[in-house]
């Protein structure tokens, strides 16, 4: 998540005519698999704090979709990724030789779950601190059934000297564990996703220093490109705190706020984004592009050095992914007349 200075006010797509469709049950799965485990011996041991934090997670309602089972694997897995990006690859500063192995990182993992990732280069200046950097975004696709993209991103990059834990390890170790699952039965096979849509993760670098991955990667779309994108989904500081916050398009943070009641999720929503910053979605959402930003709520470690493992709740990792994936479940039959 950006720091203040480069604070802006949020722009919300107005979608009027974008009515909720009824969607089809998820699939019923055995609980996610942890992932790939981390190799370092520090992460394997915080896995299984993470692991015993999780104990205690209350049974989901009923009338719940994903059971406890299923929200534990989704936190475990992403807690891991979170943690090998964290505390083994550690700050990961724009324009710099830590980002570009983190790069570097999310290659093999993407690459590891089956998918053909690509790196965008990019090169941005601040004219005002006479400084230009080389930043990549990290582009995979998980091809649909049907016509359309959604975009799942979360950036990569921190502030100086910071691991980034919440700011943004949380964010990309969601992203990290939705690639690896939707990559595999019942969410897709040989002939591709069950979705009807194309859904691309992109991993943004340079966030921290003013979106300039999101914004070099929405400017460069035609706009036959971007008409074709239905919804773009940031992940940003999901990490710490208590309770979840969802911002942006009315339509979106309504059915997500549906769902985590349905889900016994703690979730506040909002048409405003001031709340958790100025992050990727805004040049998306500045090109008329609905989207819905997820964060905790708790960032006031952010941006800093304290932001570290210690204060990640693992049970919020699980939640975001569930909420995530109830959405992608659900945009089924959209007919969106926001344009």
């Amino acid at each position: 998540m950006t720091s203040k200075r480069f604070t802006l006010s949020w722009v919300v797509a107005a979608v009027a005519a974008l009515l909720l469709t009824a969607c089809n049950p998820i699939p019923a799965v055995p609980p996610v698999t942890a992932g790939v485990s981390a190799p370092g011996s520090a992460c394997a041991v915080l896995k299984e704090v993470a692991q015993d934090a999780l104990a205690g997670t209350p049974p989901s309602p009923a009338r719940a979709r994903f059971d406890a089972a299923d929200r534990k694997a989704f936190a475990v897995s992403a807690f891991g990724y979170l943690c090998e990006l964290s505390e083994e690859v550690g700050p990961r500063e724009s324009a710099t030789q830590e980002e570009m192995k983190a790069a570097a990182f999310l290659m093999d993992r993407f690459t590891e779950f089956g998918y053909s990732p690509e790196k965008q280069s990019f090169r941005w200046l601040i004219k005002e601190m006479e400084f230009a950097g080389t930043s990549r975004n990290i582009i995979l696709e998980l091809s649909g059934r049907g016509e359309g993209v959604v975009i799942l991103g979360a950036h990569y990059d921190t502030t100086p000297d910071s691991v980034g834990a919440n700011d943004n390890a949380s964010g990309v170790g969601v992203l990290l564990a939705l690639a690896e699952r939707l990559a595999r039965p019942p969410w897709s096979d040989q002939a591709g996703s069950v979705f009807p849509f194309t859904l691309r993760f992109i991993a943004f670098g340079s966030e921290e220093t003013g979106l300039h991955g999101s914004w070099h990667y929405v400017d460069q779309l035609t706009d036959a490109e971007l008409a074709d994108i239905w919804v773009m989904i940031n992940l940003d500081s999901v990490g710490s705190g208590t309770t979840l916050l969802a911002v942006g398009n009315p339509w979106l943070t309504r059915h997500v706020s549906e769902a985590a009641e349905r889900e016994g999720v703690l979730l506040t929503t909002s048409r405003r984004g001031t709340s958790v910053g100025f992050s990727d979605g805004f040049y998306f959402g500045d090109a008329w592009v609905p989207t819905i930003s997820f964060a905790g709520n708790d960032i006031s470690r952010i941006n800093s050095p304290v932001d570290t493992i210690e204060f990640i709740n693992p049970v919020l990792l699980g939640d975001t992914a569930v909420l995530v994936l109830d959405l992608l479940a659900s945009l089924e039959g959209l007919q969106c007349g926001c344009r």
